[in-house]
């Protein structure tokens, strides 16, 4: 079995086009004349994979089944890379093959307060879209829906939290989306940040779903994805719980999980991949320095403290006044970040000097990289020698923090 994903067949089948059939990447002037924003470089080469893909001449050799069930893609780019300039050009595309029906969901409801007037307000400053958007002389409206009509002459899009959508459709409710609704309908559906949808898969778990039960602020974490959003999504959504089916699944990703699970089963549906290496390489995003490193967890939180003391003192050296360095401990739980801070502040209240001891072991705990953005040994020498430079210890630092 081939282990190639789907973007690296994509991208052999665009050299050929490009030398023989360059119109055949052409991006739709439906989608051009209707964005407010042109798009970037990486923009147009995920769209013209995604063109490529959907075309019916297209063969696929290492993918013979791929058109023969609902479409499933996933972005994968960078946070920043504009995913939801991606996400308005494929709402265009599909709206204009016939689709009328749009359900944006994400993990967080937060995130989808933040992203809504992207796609509905034209007094947004971030509108996405033109302010009308028109097919031929037709203006085509475009509106946020709770429910979705059977007949639409525009675009409808529902916005929805994970947790909303798993209650709309397992709790039966007056005025309120139900599965049989959805069935009876052609839906695309976008995915912001798809790696919060794969926890059946990086668990390697299956449990059954208790579809009486809702899913509340109280639910725990874990408990939210035992209940298996890949079983809503995937089965009674894209595949229609098993009947004919033309729905289409788009996911978006900053973070695509390294877990080989997780990795198989995307290797068929990653249709454009451009991850923050790339981004930082076409210079459109701020210096990035990525360090990986052996230390224990104590050891990355001081040596965090150390860059943070850092930036301070060459602030200072600057006379920049009020120069605060920011620093952002990622947990995976709830219940972790607050472990995690509980520990913070006890290794910062009783940070010694000599806690700085395993920086002199640098050399077999920093991975060293010739990329211009993975400098994090030399970064630190770079530290400690203006520490030696300004004769202090790392006493001075302890004092610092404390």
């Amino acid at each position: 079995m081939s282990n190639k994903i789907l973007v690296n067949a994509i991208e052999e089948e665009k050299k050929f086009l490009r030398k023989r059939l360059p119109e055949k990447l052409a991006i739709p002037e439906f989608i051009t004349h209707n964005l407010k924003y042109d798009l970037f470089e990486w923009q147009r080469e995920a769209l013209e994979n995604f063109l490529i893909f959907q075309d019916p001449q297209t063969e696929l050799e290492d993918f013979p089944e791929i058109k023969n069930r609902p479409t499933h893609l996933l972005f994968n780019m960078a946070t920043g890379a504009g995913k939801t300039l991606m996400m308005a050009a494929l709402i265009l595309y599909y709206f204009d093959k016939g689709y009328r029906h749009f359900l944006f969901f994400v993990n967080q409801n937060n995130i989808v307060d933040k992203t809504e007037n992207n796609f509905i307000d034209p007094t947004h400053a971030k509108f996405l879209f033109t302010e009308k958007i028109l097919q031929g002389d037709t203006v085509i409206p475009i509106r946020k829906v709770e429910t979705f009509s059977q007949y639409s002459d525009g675009i409808e899009i529902k916005f929805t939290g994970i947790q909303k959508l798993y209650n709309d459709i397992h709790t039966e409710r007056e005025n309120q989306t139900t599965l049989a609704d959805l069935h009876e309908l052609n839906l695309v559906m976008l995915g912001d940040e798809a790696h919060h949808l794969n926890a059946q898969t990086k668990n390697g778990k299956s449990a059954p779903l208790d579809f009486e039960a809702e899913i509340t602020n109280k639910t725990n974490s874990d408990e939210v994805e035992r209940k298996g959003w890949e079983h809503m999504v995937l089965e009674l959504l894209l595949n229609k719980n098993g009947k004919p089916s033309e729905n289409v699944l788009l996911e978006f990703t900053a973070t695509l999980p390294e877990n080989a699970e997780v990795q198989e089963k995307y290797r068929d549906k990653i249709i454009a991949k451009f991850d923050l290496k790339d981004f930082l390489s076409k210079g459109y995003t701020k210096a990035i320095n990525l360090i990986s490193s052996t230390f224990t967890k104590k050891e990355r939180v001081l040596h965090a403290l150390l860059f943070a003391w850092y930036r301070h003192q060459i602030a200072l050296k600057h006379g920049i006044a009020n120069f605060k360095p920011v620093m952002l401990f990622r947990s995976k739980t709830i219940d972790e970040s607050w472990s995690d801070y509980r520990e913070f502040l006890q290794w910062s209240q009783n940070i010694q000097g000599s806690d700085f001891e395993f920086l002199n072991r640098l050399s077999g705990n920093l991975k060293t990289d010739e990329n211009e953005n993975e400098q994090g040994k030399t970064r630190t020498e770079q530290a400690l020698a203006f520490m030696r430079e300004q004769g202090l210890e790392t006493s001075h630092i302890a004092d610092w923090i404390r």
